[in-house]
Order: C-alpha cells, then sequence, then structure tokens
C-alpha cells in the first residue's frame, strides 16, 4: 500500500502524519471510524476519542450541533445520550449518506455554509461541538465568534484544531495541507477564546495515540510490511481502543496533533 508520509518537529521530538494513498483523505479530510475499511485505524482512534469526550461530558438534556458533521458518525454517536442533536455540514454526498445511515428521533441533519450567519442555531441549543474544522476557514476567528454568539450563557463548546507544530508550512507561513486556510497559534487562540468570553474548563490533546502511530510506522518500515490488516475495525473494538488510546488528556499536550478545548461561554 503507497502511503505520503510528512514529518512534524516539535522540540526535539519527530512526530509522523501517514495517509493512505488509496484513502479518501486525498480528496477530502475526512475519516469514518465505523466504516470498517481496513485503513487508518489510528486516525480513526484519534477521530473517536474526541467524540467519547463529549459523549461523557454532556447530558440527556443537552441540545448540540455538530459542526462539520460529514456522514454523521460523531452526531449519531452523540444522539445516544443527548435531547436533541443537529448535525450540519456543507457537503451534500455526506448529508446524503447521513440521512440514510444514521436514523434517531432526536437527530437531524442540515446543510450549514459556515460563511453564513449561523443565527438559526440560537435559542435552539446549549452545545456546539466543532472538531477539526476551523482550520479549513480563512478566518477562525470569525468564527469562534458566531459560536459564541449563537450559545447560552453557560453553553459549552467542544473545539479541536491541529497543533500549527505539527503542520508542514511553506515559506510564506502558509499550510502545505491543501485542506488548511489556516495555521492556527495556540496562544494566540486561547487569548482569542478568553477575550470573546469563553473560560477554559481543559486544555487537552491526544499524545499517546501520536506517539503510538509513530512507533508502528518505524516497524512497518523496518519489517517492509503493513499491519493494517491486524487491527480489529468492528465499531465496538474502534470504541473500546479509543477510550485507551485516544481519549484526550492533559498529558505531553506539545506533542499531540491536535488541541481539544472544553469551553463554556460566560458574561464579558
Amino acid at each position: 500500500m503507497e502511503r505520503i508520509v510528512t514529518l512534524c518537529r516539535v522540540g526535539n521530538s519527530t512526530f509522523i502524519d501517514v495517509v493512505n494513498m488509496n484513502s479518501n483523505y486525498l480528496t477530502s479530510e475526512y475519516c469514518d471510524p465505523f466504516d470498517e475499511k481496513i485503513q487508518n485505524f489510528f486516525m480513526k482512534l484519534e477521530h473517536c476519542g474526541r467524540y467519547l469526550y463529549a459523549l461523557d461530558h454532556i447530558t440527556n438534556r443537552d441540545s448540540i450541533a455538530d459542526i462539520a458533521c460529514a456522514t454523521g458518525y460523531g452526531a449519531d454517536l452523540l444522539a445516544s445520550k443527548a435531547y436533541k442533536v443537529i448535525g450540519c455540514d456543507i457537503n451534500d454526498s455526506y448529508l446524503a449518506i447521513a440521512k440514510t445511515k444514521y436514523i434517531k428521533n432526536n437527530l437531524s441533519f442540515v446543510k450549514v455554509d459556515l460563511q453564513e450567519n449561523l443565527g438559526f442555531l440560537e435559542n435552539n441549543l446549549s452545545t456546539i461541538v466543532s472538531f477539526e474544522t476551523i482550520e479549513h476557514l480563512i478566518n477562525p476567528f470569525e468564527q469562534i465568534q458566531k459560536f459564541y454568539d449563537v450559545l447560552p450563557v453557560n453553553g459549552r463548546l467542544f473545539l479541536s484544531f491541529p497543533n500549527s507544530l505539527c503542520e508542514q508550512i511553506d515559506e510564506t507561513g502558509k499550510s502545505m495541507d491543501p485542506f488548511h486556510l489556516s495555521v492556527i497559534n495556540y496562544q494566540e487562540m486561547l487569548d482569542y477564546l478568553i477575550k470573546t468570553g469563553f473560560k477554559i474548563n481543559k486544555i487537552l490533546g491526544q499524545s499517546l495515540i501520536n506517539k503510538i502511530f509513530a512507533q508502528v510506522l518505524d516497524m512497518e518500515n523496518d519489517f517492509g510490511m503493513s499491519f493494517d490488516a491486524m487491527y480489529n475495525y468492528s465499531r465496538g473494538n474502534i470504541i473500546k481502543q479509543s477510550r485507551v488510546l485516544a481519549y484526550p488528556n492533559e498529558a505531553d499536550l506539545e506533542k499531540s496533533y491536535s488541541f481539544l478545548f472544553d469551553l463554556t461561554k460566560i458574561v464579558r
């Protein structure tokens, strides 16, 4: 299986990002942890781990907007506990799959362009989940303001975005990932969130899964083979393994490929 391999450096450590050539990462930045395809095992754990954290920190009274929900796997997971979940995405193909695949009385999917006003969500939700979304926007800070505006006081925002130290950038400072329109500086985002009116509950990462990923890649290179077929890709196993290997925590934040901010809206 041919792969694209990129390296990123944090301090004295080197981390590895791998994209299977036959995966849909070449035409989009979307990975479904529950599609049971034999590829992207560690990416699937990473993606699932974020949603598991959000799931553990919502209640059965929460109304949630899952921003950039893709084919709806995360929205469906959240709907197993929340009062209501609205999956929001701009991609018609993804939404069509979501509406067919995930059917619950408390789950709906709508087409949303984040460049437009999100006012239709106001008074209809308590929580926003937005994982690996804002780096795809030209002005991620403007999007943070939109999230703040539609959330009620004490509303929650679960937000993740890539660690800029793990972004491959060109001489102009732009990301070499064609899907990343912004490279987000951790401190600038932290300052902006506080200035906007969010309380920082926790800042988390997933450094363990990144470390394991790099170690496995080294082993694959040493043996000249792929271990993909050895993993269990069932939904139940992905969830169990995500809880063990990819559940967000506060360890070695600077070594995590992405940051996860757990936030609460307060009055400025």
